[in-house]
């Protein structure tokens, strides 16, 4: 019997040995699950990052679908239409587009006017959007700033004019033929701070 219990029995070095063989298989497991999880919350924040980047094209698009060839009305004189700049850094800071926007229209507050002053703007990495609600308004009077999206490294504009050209400005000078009081359409060159790249053409005014 003590025999047949010896023969069966496991050693204290086998038992030893066992344990070391199941602790190293659990905790590379642990590891896979943890390397798992962690790619899987990376690529949650990059499917979040693109749909607000995504919805914030769309809403870029719909403001210059509503683009008007109106100026900002101040006291004893009228600005251009549309102005756009053609690049913004990090460092940077200042409005990359500014224009007029139709379309607006309130059924909670009563009147309203029906066109806004939207502007884009690039500071610290961050594209916010600017909106002022009405055109006859004191120059320096402040808009409503929203911030958009982040983590933009570089962003790059071009304005395509009547002769097809892209312009790196907005406007080049009188208005004329070629230089109308709008562009026809807006290319976006977007680096992000992780170095992917992303482009987009907007059209300008629903006539286009």
């Amino acid at each position: 019997m003590n025999r047949y219990s010896r023969q069966s029995g496991m050693t204290l070095l086998e038992i030893l040995v066992a344990l070391t063989i199941f602790i190293l298989i659990a905790g590379a497991g642990y590891t896979g699950l943890q390397q798992a999880i962690s790619i899987e919350d990376g690529l949650q924040q990059q499917r979040r990052f693109w749909r607000r980047l995504d919805s914030v094209m769309v809403l870029m698009q719909q403001d210059l679908d509503q683009a008007r060839s109106l100026g900002q009305r101040i006291p004893l004189t009228s600005t251009r239409p549309f102005v756009g700049a053609d690049i913004a850094n990090t460092g940077a800071e200042g409005e990359l587009m500014l224009f007029t926007r139709g379309g607006h229209a309130s059924y909670s507050s009563g009147l309203v006017s029906p066109h806004l002053r939207v502007a884009y703007r690039l500071r610290e990495g961050k594209l916010y959007r600017v909106s002022w609600p009405r055109l006859n308004m004191p120059e320096d009077e402040q808009g409503d700033e929203a911030e958009l999206t982040a983590n933009i490294d570089s962003l790059q504009l071009r304005y395509l004019d009547n002769t097809h050209q892209w312009n790196s400005n907005w406007p080049l000078g009188p208005v004329t033929a070629a230089q109308s009081a709008m562009p026809r359409a807006v290319e976006l060159t977007l680096e992000l701070d992780n170095g992917q790249i992303y482009e987009r053409v907007f059209h300008v005014g629903l006539t286009y």
